[in-house]
């Protein structure tokens, strides 16, 4: 029987900017000989670099000067999908996901940027089908946190075992990746599973400062186990360090059912 999940709210993630910057010079043009090609990789490279820092207007510079180079590429159309998404012009941003994995349909990264806007987007069966076939890429760098969100996906969609697998995978992929360990704890918790959730929890604050998710579902463990000195201390570190988030409010109302 599936374990009925708890709406949590939306994940942000970051935009996935993956190609290898080198020290790099932004004068390429056709005018100094320069190979079109790799203009054309040097200018997405920039624009990228310009994305990650959130300067739009040097990454539009760039972008519009490897489309000089090569007008209809997957990554140009790439790049472009990460500008507009930035800029939430998000019909745009689809639409050059799709362009992008219409010039290239195995180019994995415009699939899982892809899948990290349709998650963003709350469209978790077709940001899981983008996802899956991240997974399927074994030389992928990023394969642990595309089975993470993969993970989110499953979770949100209700299939609670095979988002247990994907958090477990992505932990085994990545040893020293926090998130998956929360969301794998939350879940054993759900299940009254409360060893297993203790440990995953344990795990992941040796690698995570703690945050009001954690310290939430802390207090609810120490509870579980009878340990009221670890539930008052696990409460006041909410309450000081997150005194406005969801977790503390929930916490507040179950002091008083309490």
């Amino acid at each position: 029987m599936k374990t009925p999940i708890k709406y949590y709210s939306r994940f942000l993630l970051l935009l996935a900017v993956m190609a290898t910057v080198g020290c790099v010079s932004s004068g390429a043009n056709r005018s100094s000989g320069a190979d079109p090609d790799a203009a054309n990789q040097q200018h997405i490279r920039l624009a990228l670099n310009y994305i990650s820092s959130n300067n739009r207007d040097l990454a539009r510079v760039h972008l519009e000067k490897a489309k000089a180079f090569n007008p209809r590429s997957a990554q140009l159309y790439n790049g472009y999908a990460l500008l507009y998404q930035m800029e939430q012009e998000f019909k745009l941003a689809e639409q050059h996901y799709r362009k992008a994995l219409a010039a290239d349909s195995d180019y994995t990264l415009a699939h899982y940027n892809f899948a990290a806007f349709l998650f963003n987007q709350g469209r978790m069966q077709e940001a899981l089908e983008q996802m899956q076939t991240v997974t399927q890429d074994l030389g992928y760098e990023r394969r642990p946190q595309a089975f993470y969100i993969l993970g989110l996906s499953q979770k949100r969609l209700g299939d609670i075992e095979a988002a247990v697998e994907s958090f477990e995978k992505a932990t085994q992929l990545s040893a020293g990746f926090a998130p998956p360990y929360i969301e794998a704890a939350d879940i054993y918790f759900q299940q009254q599973n409360y060893p297993l959730s203790k440990m995953a929890l344990d795990r992941f604050r040796q690698l995570s400062k703690p945050t009001a998710k954690s310290l939430w579902l802390s207090i609810r463990i120490e509870q579980r186990f009878g340990n009221r000195d670890n539930v008052a201390s696990e409460g006041l570190k909410l309450k000081n360090l997150f005194p406005y988030s969801k977790e503390n409010l929930e916490y507040q109302a179950w002091l008083k059912r309490s």
